[in-house]
């Protein structure tokens, strides 16, 4: 059957129909709450006192105030002669603010209900303290002694105790909580950072390593003292560490969004806030952000500018602008959930058809199950959303017309989550259809099968009963065209088949349309293929045995039946005789396709029939073969060795014998060592005595088999002979001093003290296998055993030694030798005894 390639009518694609777009709340919230411009010239530290409705802002050396404000950032005062002012800590009571004067050399307290200095701590001249923390009843303070960096501690009573932990190079950042102090210098990319437990008072060392981390602009100890976190602008995000042993603490760190933080902050209820100039995120005991909110462009987090305030709500945040004036922002909803309304496109949307589309409230925060969603099409009301326990929710609408309608969907907000909503476009258009005909099941002139299936684009929607595809057959050659009947669409599989019956060969298009209905469009295709004569398949049915000289007979049939009178096919027999010469003769065709081979078998073995038929106008070539086993007489095969045991290396004699054949006399003869692999000792014809040898020096155990092929008249035949080989063994004495010949055989000497050394080599390697020890001594005119050693395990080289401790051994002759014994375990080769050495004995 030869096909032409079959052209597909182009389908209008789907991509406009189906092609939507989703608004919904992908990029960062803007921030809602109140801004109030701050009168500072330099920013270093913010501390709200909430309780006192008061915020504190430190500017850091060069300046000599601290500016206060009430919680909006309105003005309030200004605490002068604050040399320096820079880091800030609240007593534990709240009733003091303390303030490290890096220009003033000291550290200032400040009553926070009368906003004026009550007292001030000297920490040395050049001491510049930076940086203050409160903890253990004491207020810590990091500063320069002597050249390098240093932490102080003032008591309850005022005492100043300097240095109290003098390790560092610069003066260190300092933070507090939960009775453990920590500190901070950078290095770099990473900071030094040394934790300490100073709940009694006493600072004792914690932790003190080198981290990720680099100049931190925040540090900060969580409330219960296991945790602190650092913000570097070196590192890609917030950094978190036990403070047990500064190991990263789970979960670390913190996305900033891969911008490195510059502050942070952390609630009492633990809610983490941090800024990077990717804007501010917030986490509540998890690294996925809460929330991630943007300021205005050009506007940034001042370093170390974040402050919570005491409500458990409101966030503080000082931000400059790209002119380098400081505002307050007062965050009153930073911890509103971001909420994000998402839509899901309809599978499709087709006139007059119900279609459903779905989307999902997604928040990081509880889900607000139940809650109701306003829906709304081109601007008009519909029935409002449900949200599912699992935050999704499904809308459906049915449009009569064609064309692109846009969805809104909003969400409100309640008293946890930030409102959100999303836009949604769906085209409502018929489906494109495809009408495929890429499977040809047959093309003769008895029978064309075109199996083809008609499908919406994208695999939508589905096709009522009765759906039919329109056929025609255009005759290529004579261009004319026969209409055929429609073809009924299975709904299920949306699979169709045409079956046609032309009445010659020749090259043909057949047309397949289908007319399209309300939500579908119309589409055709034009197979197209070539019908030519049919190639029948041919089968035998042969046996698959039968007696040699025996009549069989077997039967054949051709397909695609009637066939003329007089038809022939050509059958040829290939055997061991007729290898390159088959035997050849005829058998008929009946009118039904039947053959009936007919044969008389002469040789045995397998013989192949092949039945040839050479085609006719309406037939290709056709041929098949079949192999019938003929029988044979059973052939005698033997083989045998000149010894059952041979010396290691020696050469054995190996006989084959074969018994009565008809034409073929030639055998062969393998050798297959124990452990190793079958190898062809020799191939030849054998003598008139039937024999053939061959010869092998084994090193093993060894099983030898003969072969024969088998001829016209006898079947193949094998025998196999097993024959043991000995181990060799090399044997010497060691420590002999001379030599001496007792009837023309050569004794080793040895002085009466000495204990003769034995020692025996195994070829090949029997390492931890037994050897034997065998002494004899002669007297009364012959050898009598004296001792046969129990299994000495030989060692690595398959090497066995032993001494001869010999008693009244003078002038006496003796004579030892060693014997190899084969393990259960190893059948390679068989017990082997060593030659036997002389030895006397003198004074």
């Amino acid at each position: 059957m030869r096909l032409k390639q079959v052209s597909l009518s182009a389908a209008t694609s789907v991509v406009a129909v189906l092609t939507t777009a989703t608004v919904g709340l992908t990029a960062p919230a803007a921030l809602a709450g109140s801004t109030a411009a701050l009168p500072l010239s330099h920013y270093a530290h913010m501390v709200a006192d909430t309780a006192h409705q008061h915020l504190f802002f430190s500017q850091g050396t060069g300046t000599t105030g601290i500016v206060v404000t009430d919680l909006a950032g309105t003005p309030v005062t200004t605490i002068t002669d604050e040399q320096g002012a820079t880091g800030l800590a609240l007593s534990a009571d709240g009733s003091t603010l303390y303030a490290a004067l890096a220009d003033g050399d000291a550290v200032a307290a400040i009553d926070t209900a009368t906003l004026t200095e009550t007292a001030r701590y000297a920490t040395g001249t050049g001491s510049a303290p930076v940086s203050v923390a409160v903890a253990g009843g004491k207020v810590w303070y990091g500063y320069t002694a002597d050249g390098k960096g240093a932490i102080g501690s003032v008591d309850a009573s005022g005492t100043v105790s300097t240095p109290t932990l003098s390790h560092w190079s610069v003066p260190p950042l300092l933070a507090a909580g939960g009775g453990v102090l920590a500190a901070e210098e950078p290095l770099q990319s990473l900071s030094h950072v040394a934790t300490f437990d100073v709940s009694s008072g006493t600072a004792t060392a914690k932790a003190d390593t080198d981290v990720y981390g680099g100049t931190a602009t925040g540090l900060q100890v969580t409330g219960d003292g296991a945790k602190v976190l650092l913000a570097a602008i070196q590192q890609p995000a917030l950094e978190i560490y036990r403070t047990s042993d500064l190991l990263r603490a789970n979960p670390a760190p913190y996305y900033t969004g891969a911008v490195g933080p510059a502050s942070l902050a952390i609630d009492t209820d633990g809610t983490i806030a941090s800024a990077s100039t990717a804007g501010l995120y917030l986490y509540a005991g998890s690294t996925l952000a809460e929330n991630h909110d943007t300021f205005p462009s050009g506007t940034t987090v001042a370093p170390d500018g974040l402050a919570w305030g005491g409500d458990g709500t409101t966030l503080y945040a000082v931000t400059k602008d790209s002119s380098g004036a400081y505002t307050l922002d007062v965050l009153g909803s930073a911890k509103l959930s971001d909420t994000t309304v998402t839509l899901n496109p309809p599978q499709y949307a087709v006139p007059t058809q119900q279609f459903t589309f779905t989307g999902a409230l997604d928040t990081r925060g509880f889900l607000p199950a139940g809650a109701a969603l306003q829906v709304t099409r081109d601007g008009e009301p519909l029935p409002d959303a449900t949200v599912g326990a699992d935050g999704t929710f499904s809308i459906s609408d049915t449009r009569p017309d064609a064309g692109t309608y846009t969805y809104q969907v909003s969400y409100a907000g309640d008293a946890t989550h930030r409102p959100a909503t999303a836009e949604l476009k769906v085209y409502v258009a018929r489906l494109p259809t495809t009408v495929a005909a890429p499977e040809i099941d047959s093309a003769s002139p008895h029978s064309v099968v075109i199996k083809g299936t008609l499908t919406a684009e994208l695999g939508f929607g589905s096709f009522p009963q009765g759906t039919t595809i329109d056929v025609s057959r255009i005759d290529e050659d004579t261009h004319e065209t026969v209409q055929l009947p429609s073809v009924t669409v299975d709904p299920a599989t949306k699979e169709f088949t045409v079956t046609d019956a032309p009445e010659a060969a020749g090259w043909f298009t057949y047309h397949l349309s289908y007319a399209g209905d309300a939500t579908h469009e119309p589409s055709a295709d034009d197979p197209s293929l070539t019908v030519s004569a049919y190639t029948p398949a041919l089968t035998l049915k042969a046996p698959a045995t039968a007696t040699r000289a025996a009549a069989l007979s077997f039967t054949g049939k051709l397909g695609d039946a009637p066939y003329p009178a007089g038809e022939k096919v050509t059958v040829t027999r290939t055997d061991a005789a007729h290898t390159t010469t088959p035997a050849t003769w005829t058998a008929p065709v009946a009118a039904d396709g039947t053959i009936t081979v007919k044969d008389t078998p002469t040789v045995g073995g397998a013989n192949t029939y092949t039945v040839s038929y050479p085609g006719d106008a309406a037939h290709q070539p056709a041929t098949a073969s079949a192999i019938v086993q003929v029988s044979r007489a059973k052939s005698t095969v033997t083989v045998s060795t000149d010894k059952s045991t041979y010396a290691y290396d020696a050469t054995a004699t190996v006989t084959a014998h074969l018994g009565t054949t008809y034409n073929g006399r030639t055998v062969s003869v393998y050798a297959t060592p124990a452990g190793g692999k079958k190898t062809l000792l020799k191939t030849g014809t054998v003598d008139s005595k039937g024999n053939l040898k061959a010869t092998y020096k084994p090193t093993r155990n060894t099983v030898y088999t003969a072969s024969f092929a088998g001829d016209y008249r006898y079947a193949p035949a094998t025998a196999t002979h097993s024959a043991a080989t000995q181990v060799k063994i090399a044997e010497k004495l060691g420590s002999s001093y001379t030599s001496t010949t007792y009837s023309g055989v050569t004794y080793r000497v040895y002085h009466h003290t000495v204990q003769p050394q034995v020692v025996g080599t195994v070829t090949p390697d029997k390492s931890g296998q037994c050897m034997k020890f065998q002494a004899q001594e002669y007297y009364s005119g012959a050898w009598h055993t004296l001792t046969t050693s129990s299994c000495f395990s030989m060692a690595p080289g398959s090497t066995g030694v032993t001494h001869l401790a010999l008693t009244h051994a003078v002038n006496q002759r003796f004579r030892v030798r060693t014997e190899y014994v084969h393990s259960a375990k190893d059948t390679s080769n068989a017990d082997t005894w060593g030659g036997w050495l002389y030895l006397t004995v003198r004074n």
